[in-house]
């Protein structure tokens, strides 16, 4: 411990005078030259010199190095040793020139000489370890004081404060790498707890005079942990303003933390969503949805999770699907985006299915594995229920929503939910009672987040500066008491522009399509045939919902042509009164769905599918084409773009492929099929259609006695209409 990590200020020690520390010292200079005076006293007689010089120079020479020991700081012993060495040298040589040198004289003289000497530098050696030691005795003192000092102030601080007695603050301080504050740790008397100071929270930053966005937080530590030592953590700087850009987007697994913000000291926040569930509750404007895109994005990084969102506003999900539905990119990250109160009913009827089946199934494996808990992994994916704003779930939804909590969790089916208040409105009995995750914004009243923190107390309000500042904890897995956090930003507004935070977050959801669409998982195969129709054809039906209009009518003109025409391979959906058991039989009983249905798959472009330089020579062809039918002054006729884009495809093509593009390209069509569109264009004489049911271009326009395209009183080939308005 350093006195920078004490919560007190400590005055630094003023140094002392010194000579340095070179390889040839001063005291050994003041020896050597001692030394060479005590020889010239020694050898005085001979010329002629008298004897008292030589006690003159012994005599200064002693005061020399008494005068450096005491500049230095020597102990009295090191300083006594020197002046006896160099006194006891001089005096004897003085005697022995008083009474005559003789050669016995003259010996032991030289042998006192050379005692000395060897004393007097060896002394200076000695004298800097000592004064080493000196000084560190010195520093350990005024550590002491310092620590004394900390453990009054804050001792008298929860006196002054909360009204507690003989606190005692630990010595030892944990200062946080960020630099943004410290954590301290308080015993409190025996018979008190971490209870004894909640509600204080305010009351203490304001006596350590802590900014807004910064204050003060209480942990009870983990389980080893006696119940009357207390850690407050102590955020000095405004952590909560500006933005902290969204990490990486490295695939990981829902066996560890799923994380979406830091905390004070520098550490992640963040939830082991496979082992619990959370609720996170915030005001409009708090930052529920940012905090939703990083949970969301902490989610779709998992190799081993299927992620179900079931949100009517279609907010929360929307970033996660359009990269696929508008732009084509690899595969949907959210697995089943539930946007409307059916398809939500569906979602959660699938879900208690699952949950039945991998009770059942997977029996076998647990005991075979010896584990009380379904292991989640790519090929037993665990599967995450997000629920946008509880309240406005219908009540059956919000009772198969209890089913799952309580029921879910050896199987790892979790759910997740948000609300704006903490209230029975937006959180079931059963959520508050087995969510031990908990997330709180920033609320119009404090009251609530007491509500969602029961027996801790609401925090302290003034930590809300900005939008996702949050309180997290969970009651299982830690922190356990409320702690302060900000969630990551993923908005490119949230930075500077030209920044490169600011164009890697303009790009982040279009780079998660691309980089983690491969790691997505499939849905297992025992769960995916007990959820039956509602999982196999779910796209077939959310399509319609997220890009249809008010009467579920849905065009290309909205989403990406491969999505398009993927869209119209799939055969009708199975209806939502069927699968909800709604339709009735002639006695009244509801009509059981089909246990399995024609699948609405996505199929995964593998580096096979990628196309090859002649494909990508008529794609270039086609937007060409797109790009001139855009720019011309004067429109060109839709009978000459189709005939056109029929020709870039370098051999026969369907019309689902051809008319997304003329949509693309500005033509906007209202027939209800492309051969609808040819027949009212007049191409029958410059399009040959094939037995296969493709189309081709005729050379020179004319026709071809292999066929015509039919007018719109014809049918397929099949004998069934097209209900998407094109052939697949």
């Amino acid at each position: 411990m350093s006195s920078a990590d004490l919560p007190v200020t400590i005055t630094d020690k003023p140094k002392k005078w010194n000579f340095g520390r070179d390889a040839v010292t001063p005291g050994r200079l003041v020896a050597w030259g001692s030394e060479f005076g005590v020889a010239a006293a020694l050898i005085a007689p001979l010329a002629d010199i008298p004897w008292e010089a030589g006690a003159g120079v012994g005599a200064v020479c002693t005061g020399a190095a008494v005068i450096y020991e005491k500049a230095r700081g020597s102990w009295a012993r090191v300083t006594a040793t020197r002046a006896a060495g160099w006194l006891g040298m001089t005096g004897w040589t003085s005697y022995a020139l008083a009474a005559g040198p003789t050669l016995l004289t003259m010996c032991f003289g030289g042998a006192v000489w050379a005692a000395s000497a060897a004393t007097n530098i060896g002394m200076d050696r000695w004298g800097e370890n000592m004064a080493a030691a000196e000084t560190e005795l010195d520093k350990r003192l005024e550590d002491g004081k310092a620590i004394k000092a900390a453990q009054e102030g804050w001792a008298k601080l929860l006196y002054d404060i909360c009204g507690i007695e003989d606190a005692v603050a630990d010595p030892v301080v944990d200062r946080w790498r960020s630099g943004a504050g410290y954590t301290v740790k308080i015993t409190l008397p025996a018979h008190l707890s971490v209870d004894a100071l909640r509600g204080y929270e305010a009351a203490l930053a304001g006596s350590l005079h802590l900014p807004k966005g910064g204050g003060v937080s209480f942990n009870a530590g983990g389980p080893e942990t006696p119940r009357n030592v207390v850690f407050i953590a102590v955020t000095e700087k405004n952590m909560m303003s500006g933005a902290i850009p969204y990490p990486s987007l490295t695939p990981t697994t829902i066996n560890k933390p799923v994380y979406f913000g830091l905390v004070g000291n520098g550490d992640e926040a963040g939830f082991n969503m496979k082992d619990e569930g959370l609720i996170a509750i915030g005001a409009q404007g708090s930052g529920k949805t940012a905090l939703m895109k990083c949970l969301g994005l902490g989610l779709v990084r998992c190799v081993d999770t299927i992620v179900i969102d079931l949100d009517t506003s279609a907010k929360m999900s929307a970033t996660f699907v359009n990269p696929w539905l508008r732009h084509g990119i690899g595969v949907p990250l959210i697995q089943w985006p539930a946007t409307t109160e059916d398809e939500c009913r569906l979602a959660v009827q699938a879900c208690r299915a699952a949950i039945g089946a991998r009770k059942t199934e997977y029996a076998d494996l647990l005991e075979d594995e010896d584990l009380d808990n379904l292991p989640a992994r790519a090929d037993i994916p665990a599967i995450v229920v997000r629920v946008d704003e509880t309240k406005s779930m219908p009540d059956d939804v919000l009772d198969g929503l209890d089913f799952i909590i309580e029921e879910g969790r050896s199987v790892n089916v979790r759910v997740s939910n948000t609300g704006l208040r903490a209230t029975r409105d937006y959180i079931t009995a059963a959520m508050d009672e087995l969510t031990p995750g908990r997330i709180g914004l920033r609320t119009n009243n404090s009251s609530e987040l007491d509500m969602l923190y029961p027996g801790h107390g609401a925090p302290d309000m003034a930590i809300f500066t900005d939008p996702g500042t949050v309180v997290y904890m969970s009651a299982t897995k830690g922190p356990f008491q409320p702690t302060p956090a900000k969630v990551y930003a993923t908005m490119p507004e949230a930075f500077k522009q030209g920044t490169a935070d600011f164009d890697r977050m303009a790009s982040l959801m279009m780079d998660a399509a691309r980089q983690l669409s491969d790691i997505r998982p499939d849905m297992d195969p025992i769960t995916a045939k007990a959820m039956g129709p509602a999982w196999s054809q779910r796209w077939a039906r959310i399509i319609p919902n997220l890009r249809g209009d008010a009467h579920g009518n849905v065009d290309p003109s909205r989403m990406h042509e491969s999505v398009w025409e993927l869209y119209t391979s799939w055969n009708e959906p199975l209806s939502y009164d069927l699968l909800l058991g709604r339709l009735k039989d002639d006695d009244g009983d509801p009509i059981s769905p089909p246990s399995s249905g024609s699948a609405a798959d996505i199929p995964r472009l593998s580096s096979s599918d990628m196309p090859d330089e002649d494909e990508l020579d008529r794609l270039a062809q086609q937007e060409a084409a797109i790009e001139l039918a855009k720019a011309a002054p004067r429109a060109k006729s839709p009978e000459a773009l189709a005939v056109e884009l029929f020709a870039a495809q370098g051999g026969p093509a369907k019309p689902s492929e051809i008319y997304p593009l003329m949509v693309k390209a500005g033509y906007e069509k209202s027939e209800r099929t492309f051969r609808d569109l040819c027949a009212r264009l007049a191409l029958q004489d410059q399009l040959t259609r094939r037995h296969d049911g493709t189309y081709a271009a005729t050379e020179s326009g004319e026709g071809s006695h292999g066929g015509r395209v039919p007018g719109p009183e014809r049918s397929d080939d099949d004998g069934d209409g097209d209900r998407h308005g094109t052939d697949g």
